[in-house]
């Protein structure tokens, strides 16, 4: 089997590799790490670009409610393989609680995921092929993560910033109606503060959880380091993720 880079999956609207930006004096390498929507929405052409690629991991954030509504891979497939790795249970509650805020949402991640995100940096460091980690929508978790991760190995963080407010746009139209018609069918109101969490995003709050980590730890590495990444992969992380400038 032949395997190739990808620009795209089919069915996806939120896929994208993180790669190209700067990072110190280089940049963050392309084709090592990929975030998107959760794969449910894959079609067949997807499936086959997918298993065809150079992606060899999927680590999917989404708690056990939200894979029994909308499974993506199937646990045994043989590539990619699959590390579900939840993180709280999901960001919007359609069962007419009241709504948390992105900033509360992002304080909570940084502060109880820790072990998680230092999960998935020694995943990318020490996995051969690349790596493809999402959440429902490739926003909230899988912004935070790529985020953290991003940051752990020098990329700059305006950069970083942009790249996770790009998720917005992309969620706007088709992908957020189908969210808005699942709140309606469970008797859930539209309100605007709704749709913020369903398709908003905000560097103010990923900014202030993004301080939180430094305040507490230092730097993102160290905090990586502290909830259990192994100095090693730290090492191992940063020549996966970066490339020197030319």
């Amino acid at each position: 089997m032949t395997l190739t880079t990808l620009t795209n999956l089919d069915g996806l609207v939120n896929f994208r590799d993180v790669g190209g930006m700067p990072a110190g004096a280089g940049t963050i390498a392309t084709g090592v790490l990929y975030r998107s929507d959760g794969l449910a929405s894959l079609s067949d052409e997807g499936r086959r670009e997918l298993a065809d690629c150079t992606i060899g991991t999927v680590v999917d954030f989404r708690s056990e409610s939200e894979v029994a509504h909308s499974p993506g891979l199937a646990p045994d497939s043989v590539r990619p393989a699959l590390v579900s790795m939840p993180l709280l249970d999901g960001a919007v509650p359609l069962d007419g609680g009241r709504l948390p805020t992105l900033d509360g949402i992002y304080l909570e991640l940084v502060q109880r995921a820790g072990d998680r995100f230092a999960r998935l940096a020694s995943i990318i460091a020490t996995s051969d092929d690349a790596v493809l980690v999402h959440c429902t929508a490739g926003k909230d978790r899988t912004g935070v993560g790529v985020a953290l991760v991003l940051l752990a190995v020098g990329a700059d963080r305006d950069a970083v910033t942009a790249d996770y407010l790009a998720t917005s746009a992309n969620l706007t139209g088709a992908w957020s109606e189908r969210m808005f018609v699942l709140a309606r069918e469970m008797g859930v109101e539209i309100t605007p503060e709704l749709e913020a969490l369903v398709n908003g995003t905000s560097a103010e709050a990923l900014g202030a959880a993004l301080d939180w980590v430094e305040q507490e730890h230092g730097s993102v590495d160290a905090y990586l380091l502290a909830h259990g990444l192994g100095e090693d992969e730290l090492v191992r992380l940063r020549e996966r993720l970066t490339v020197a400038a030319v």
